[in-house]
């Protein structure tokens, strides 16, 4: 299968214009050829991989339910072919600024998992690890296969349009934009939603770049994680940092909704960096007044999402993670006092109440992880109901999440967050990330060591 290559904008010439994106009668399934054409957005200093991948578009509308009864026991057996590849590693991202120090130590954090750069020894442990962990992927989950008439949604039109989408059922009320603003409603319906209600079983889609683009672990997995603390306290902590917050205002690639004529109730916390200073400061200012016992609330939930994490992602991923945070030393997220325990590499919180998304991308340096709570609800079960839907419109897939469920995405694929599928429910929506302006340390005064020299040339050199 071939694929355009990721296009670096910061080496696009300003007057090469894109060619204009038409409709396509465009198939998903294996064996099929996607369009040789690249799609330009914006002058900008960062390297998002991959920045065209995704660039077809189908128009219609249809409903592409397909659940997998519990009884069904076949082994999923999806993940060892349907390689979707574009010659550039599309699941983290960096700024491509090469003299500058902060760019420099994103391209140093991701080039330091490198294999020659390591021991043999520790070259050998690596490919048995990353062969156990297939393994296991191939035990647990089950590949997502959109049928070939599925719509999907281009790069151009998520960039151009504010799109959305309403997870309501037939007794939810249509969702409704704020005055002044327009969008593009689409049911999640529209997507292709695909379920298991096997505990054990967990959901994904094909490869791209050898990486799997989303994995929903499987219920059980996700439940024990989240059963040694009490929901409850989760919940407190949560909403005593959204009292402490005022209403946040995001841009509007990243715009928040709610309720129409209610407004959003959305707090980011953790790591931050200054917009005044070459500082990166340990958590926004009015975060200092929440009590230690919400801290160590917060700090639970991050560490048990780091645990997810590890449970079931790519092993290229987490060695990735790994030799970035020896190689810079960037900050997680930590609680409000001295000493205290930390986070192994994510930073950052962001959380709301009934809340929905544009489709849109973030500069996240790794995958990220979400997780969705209903409030009032201290005990979750297997057979809960889906409150929400996860969507990847250029995928043509609506991942259905139950309360507490995990799910690992790749921040760099056009994503969002439907309306909640139950009027009467009040929802939670998590995410946890690692921002890549932290990985640079937002100093560019501050040197590399030698060290992380060889390995932004290493970067260069193998024009990852």
């Amino acid at each position: 299968m071939s694929l355009v290559q990721g296009r670096r904008n910061d080496l696009i010439k300003k007057s090469c214009k894109p060619p204009p994106l038409t409709i396509l009668s465009h198939p998903l399934g294996d064996g099929v050829q996607f369009d040789d054409f690249s799609l330009t957005t914006d002058i900008s200093d960062s390297v998002h991989y991959p920045p065209s991948i995704h660039t077809r578009v189908l128009k219609g509308s249809s409903c592409h339910a397909d659940t997998v009864l519990a009884n069904h026991r076949s082994n999923p057996q999806p993940l060892s072919s349907n390689d979707v590849r574009t010659f550039s590693k599309s699941w983290f991202h960096v700024y491509s600024q090469k003299k500058t120090n902060c760019s420099r130590r994103t391209m140093c954090a991701a080039a330091a998992h490198l294999p020659d750069l390591v021991s043999g020894p520790v070259c050998h442990r690596r490919s048995r690890r990353a062969k156990k962990k297939l393994r296991k992927q191939q035990r647990q989950l089950l590949e997502i296969c959109p049928p070939v008439d599925q719509i999907i949604f281009s790069m151009d039109d998520i960039n151009n349009n504010i799109i959305v989408f309403d997870g309501g059922n037939s007794s939810c009320p249509i969702i409704t934009p704020p005055k002044r603003v327009t969008w593009r409603r689409h049911h999640v319906s529209d997507l292709h939603i695909k379920d298991d209600l096997r505990g054990d079983i967990g959901l994904t889609y094909r490869r791209i770049d050898g990486c799997l683009p989303f994995i929903r672990l499987p219920r059980n997995t996700s439940l024990a994680i989240i059963s040694a603390c009490g929901l409850v306290k989760v919940y407190n902590a949560l909403q005593a940092c959204e009292n402490l917050r005022s209403p946040l205002c995001r841009s509007n690639k990243k715009r928040v909704f709610t309720d129409f004529g209610k407004p959003p109730c959305y707090a980011c916390v953790g790591p931050q960096v200054s917009r005044n200073s070459p500082k990166v400061h340990n958590h926004p200012s009015f975060m200092d007044k929440l009590p230690m016992h919400h801290w160590e609330s917060l700090l639970w939930l991050m560490r048990r999402a780091e645990e997810a994490f590890k449970t079931i992602a790519d092993h290229q991923v987490i060695s990735h993670i790994h030799f970035a945070k020896n190689a810079v030393p960037f900050k997680t997220f930590v609680m409000n006092r001295e000493n205290s325990n930390s986070a192994k590499f994510f930073g950052g919180i962001a959380f709301g109440t009934n809340v929905f998304l544009r489709c849109h991308t973030d500069q996240d340096f790794t995958m990220s992880m979400s997780q969705v709570f209903v409030k009032g609800k201290p005990h979750y079960h297997l057979d809960d109901d889906v409150i929400v839907y996860f969507c990847f419109p250029t995928l043509g897939v609506a991942v259905p999440l139950r309360p507490g469920d995990y799910l690992l995405f790749n921040p760099l694929i056009p994503h969002c967050i439907s309306s909640r599928c139950k009027q009467e429910d009040e929802i939670m929506c998590v995410s946890m990330y690692l921002k890549t302006a932290i990985v640079g340390l937002n100093d560019n005064l501050l040197p590399l060591t030698p060290l992380q020299e060889r390995l932004a040339d290493r970067f260069i050199q193998y024009k990852l």
